[in-house]
């Protein structure tokens, strides 16, 4: 992705995170999902249509995720889960190409795995006991599509780290949610604002990954083309 590219999207990144010191009510939902947006244009200008559809789909989930979860409400709390669960599958179709399992990718997949396991189980518990049991299925469903699409996503074959990276990244950051809104008495404003900050990075480096195989493709094409 090009460095002025980048740097926009860090700006508007930047400015979605700060939003969580320096609240702004009536743009609050516009402004954190502004980055994922942003990230659509640069997905339809640079990367192949291989998995560009998909990619960009993977973004737009992501953005009406943010708007969604923007809102203290529950009910707008399960329509962005369900954004970014459908976010997950599409990207998890993007990248389920090319798969090799390797035992680095295994290590790094099976430890992952183990922290989400546990990190489910103790959310579950701790929404049952708060009498809100009607969570448990759907984060149960969520965590498991996300899996699907880290696990997917470290083994594709590609020619950056950036895609097993972000999925990996992607992880961390809804993390982050379980722990401070559902784990914690009271939430925490450093665990918030980290959380925003691995999910913008997650995003931008899945799309940059794509990007970046994008451009690899084209250079083995035009380097295999007979002169």
């Amino acid at each position: 992705m090009p460095v002025f590219l980048s740097s926009v999207f860090f700006v508007l990144a930047f400015a979605a995170t700060a939003e969580c010191v320096f609240p702004m009510p009536l743009a609050t939902g516009v402004l954190k999902s502004l980055p994922a947006l942003y990230l659509t244009g640069v997905a339809l200008a640079y990367t192949r249509p291989r998995f560009r559809w998909w990619v960009v789909a993977g973004i737009v989930c992501g953005a009406m995720g943010d708007y969604s979860l923007s809102s203290a409400e529950r009910t707008w709390f399960m329509a962005g889960l369900g954004s970014f669960l459908v976010g997950h599958v599409a990207y998890s179709i993007a990248f389920a190409k090319d798969l090799r399992l390797t035992a680095a990718r295994g290590v790094l997949i099976f430890a992952v795995l183990l922290g989400m396991a546990l990190l489910v189980a103790a959310t579950c518990f701790r929404v049952v006991r708060q009498g809100e049991a009607g969570l448990a299925l759907p984060i149960i469903v969520y965590v498991s599509i996300m899996s699907v699409m880290m696990t997917i996503a470290v083994l594709h074959r590609s020619s950056t780290w950036f895609i097993a990276a972000g999925a990996v990244i992607f992880v961390i950051s809804d993390a982050h949610i379980a722990i401070n809104y559902m784990l914690l008495e009271h939430s925490r404003l450093g665990l918030a604002i980290s959380g925003y900050a691995t999910y913008y990075a997650a995003q931008y480096f899945l799309v940059a990954g794509a990007a970046h195989e994008t451009r690899a493709a084209l250079a083995l094409r035009r380097a295999e083309m007979p002169h």
